[in-house]
This record gives C-alpha cells, structure tokens and sequence, in this order.
C-alpha cells in the first residue's frame, strides 16, 4: 500500500490543485492541459479519495470492435469519450499475462483516457494471454493502428501509441513499420525492453547491466538482479518453443520445471541449439551469456530480432516518452536507458524512472516525501503525454 493520508486532508489538497488548475485552464491552452493532467491524476493512482475528472465529463463508450487484420480479424475494445467530435488517440497494448478485458484496472484506465479527451483502443491477444510474445502480433498492431487512425472519431494528427512492459516493446516496433511510422506521433514505452537478447541476458544470469552486453568489461556496470518468476517463464517458453525436436522441447520443459536435476546423459544427446537453451536456463555467469546466445537456433535468434526495438530503431518516427520502475524484477530499467541512448535528444520527449511503482502499477511501499515528489514527476510525465494528443 502507499502512504495512508486522511480523507480530509486528501480532498483538500485535491481541491486546492483542481481550483488553482481551472484558473489555468482559463488561461491558456496550456493551462487546460494542466487541469487534465491534474484531474486524470486520481484516476491512476490507488485509492484517491476523490474522482474529479468525473465530476467534469460525461461519461464515456465502451465498445467492442473487430478490425480486419492479415489472418481475418482482430478484436480489441474501443472507448469514446462521451462529447465533442473529433479527439487525439492512443492504441494502447497491454503486456504477457494482462488483466482481462473486463479487469476494473483496464476498464478505470480505458474510460479515463475518454474522460480526458482521448479516444482509445486496447487489442486483446491470445498469444499474451498465454505468456507468449509471437512476432504476429506486430503485424496485428499495424492493422490496429490503421483501423483506429480511420475512425470518425479521431484526429489522426493526434495520435500515437502506449504500451506496458511486452506490449511498450512490440508497439514500438509496430510503429516502426513502413505503413505507419509517418502517422505514429508519440509513443508513450512503460517498462519494456529495448534488445531480446540484452533481456534474456539479464534473466539468464540474474544480473542487470549497462550499457549493453556488448560493451561490458572495463567501462560496463553490473549489479546483482532478481527477475520475477513470470519473466522467467516467459524467456523459458521463448526459448524452448525454438529448438526443432519435439522431444527435446519436452525434456528441456520436464528440466525447467524440475530446476534441472543431474542427467547429463541426456543434455550430451541435445543438437547445439538444445545445449545453448539448456546452459541459458541453468543460471550461467554472465561472461558466458554471449556465446550461448550466439549458439541458439537460427529461428529463435531471427524471432529475438523481430520483437526487439534495437533492431530497427533507426526507422521510427514518432517522438517518445519513456517510464520506468527504477527496481523493476519483470524487466531491468537499463533496457529503458539503452532505448533513450539509442534515440536523438530531440527525439525523447521525456525520460522519467519511478519509486513508487512495482512495474507498471504504483504501489510500492514509500514514505511521504517520496510520495510527494514520484507524484510530481508523474504529473509532468502524463502532462507532456497529453500535450502529444491535445
């Protein structure tokens, strides 16, 4: 849970921040976008006592929509804010393993947005649902992204792309192909991964560190790293869906499983491809990392190198916002330095890691101070975000 503060004393600074907003918003263009910000505020962090973006807007649309896509049709729900004609967008993706659709976190986030004057769309995936990241749903993201930029609701000059942890990396690669990297003017990347490799890097060895794994040594930085259980079974499943034999993706997911008991019989029987899997799921140092990725199976490597942002980031268009836990265990905040590393200084927008966030959701534990200043960095993240679609 965060710091606990009276309800008292909650609606009054609120209140105090809302009134000196509206003056703002009297203003100047500028001014309206503070109140929004300021508003949307409570609606992403956990239990505000007071709603104010509700007090001022009409409630918002949820719609289910299908959109034509390469294998038939896609799925996602669409929300509309409940005024006004045309408005700025977001597509919005969620990571592996995501909340359901119906989950009161989407929906809260889907209708603020609308409530803010953002329409927004959130594809679903079965394959994310499952733990598995599939280079299809880039292609997909494409289709979703056309499909929204063509709605009669939206300015497509407005609009641009989110993600969280997975879903920030697979957007940004979506938003780097040709059919429609003219039209992505933002994207905002919360907690994802810049380089496959560098990611599964840092599970294999549980080490976080910088800049890349190529230029470790004297000038690299290395720290002991913690990955969540889910993030291991993600980069365990990647692995193993690579290697060709059916039987040894069943031995190397009964070794998984079983924390790789003594049968070295069988791991000598393995093809190269296997034996590379093995020695990254068997907790190597990190000196070792590279020449066991390099010994993968050709198609895992050309996958890593089709949902990895590093491959082709020369191609993306769009300004950029980045977020990110600064004590991240699904993915190391490095990935997120390497990415703005990686980009122009006029091209990042705004880079701001975070201490009250445990991934993506702000609820690490934090004292009042800290509150007070993560919640300030978060109000100008989200105010330059909404500059993007204003």
């Amino acid at each position: 849970m965060l710091i606990r503060i009276s309800a008292k004393n909650a609606f009054a600074y609120i209140a105090a921040l809302i009134l000196m907003a509206s003056l703002l918003a009297a203003a100047s263009p500028s001014g309206r976008t503070a109140f929004l910000t300021l508003s949307f505020l409570p609606e992403v962090l956990p239990n505000a006592p007071i709603r104010p973006l509700r007090w001022v807007t009409a409630d918002p649309v949820r719609q289910p929509v299908e959109y034509p896509n390469a294998t038939g049709y896609g799925r996602a729900d669409l929300y509309l804010p409940g005024e006004g004609t045309e408005h700025g967008a977001i597509l919005l993706f969620l990571g592996v393993n995501p909340a359901g659709r119906d989950d009161p976190r989407v929906v809260g986030l889907g209708n603020a947005l609308a409530r803010a004057g953002v329409v927004t769309m959130i594809p679903w995936s079965d394959s994310m649902t499952q733990r598995r990241i599939a280079v299809g749903e880039i292609d997909n993201l494409v289709f979703a992204y056309q499909y929204l930029l063509q709605h009669a609701r939206v300015d497509p000059e407005r609009a641009g792309m989110a993600g969280f942890c997975v879903g920030a990396s697979l957007a940004m690669v979506a938003a780097q192909d040709a059919r429609i990297s003219k039209d992505v003017r933002f994207i905002n990347f919360f907690g994802g991964y810049f380089d496959g490799t560098d990611l599964i890097a840092s599970v294999a060895a549980s080490t976080r560190y910088y800049p890349s794994i190529d230029h470790l040594g004297d000038q690299g930085e290395t720290q002991p790293w913690s990955p969540n259980e889910l993030t291991r079974q993600v980069v365990a499943a990647q692995l193993i869906e690579g290697v060709a034999s059916q039987q040894e993706r069943q031995v190397l997911t009964e070794l998984y499983r079983g924390s790789f008991p003594n049968i070295k019989a069988d791991v000598d029987s393995f093809s190269p491809g296997a034996r590379s899997v093995y020695g990254l799921l068997s907790g190597p140092k990190l000196a070792d990392v590279p020449a066991l990725i390099d010994g993968l199976p050709a198609g895992t490597l050309a996958s890593l190198r089709s949902i990895s942002p590093s491959t082709r980031i020369g191609d993306l268009k769009a300004r950029v916002l980045i977020m990110h836990d600064r004590q991240d265990d699904l993915v190391p905040s490095e990935e997120s330095r390497r990415l703005a590393d990686s980009l122009g200084p006029d091209q990042v927008i705004r880079y701001t890691e975070f201490a009250f966030f445990q991934h993506v959701d702000p609820t690490r534990p934090v004292g009042p101070l800290t509150f007070l200043r993560e919640g300030a960095k978060l109000y100008w993240h989200l105010y330059a975000v909404f500059q993007e679609v204003s």
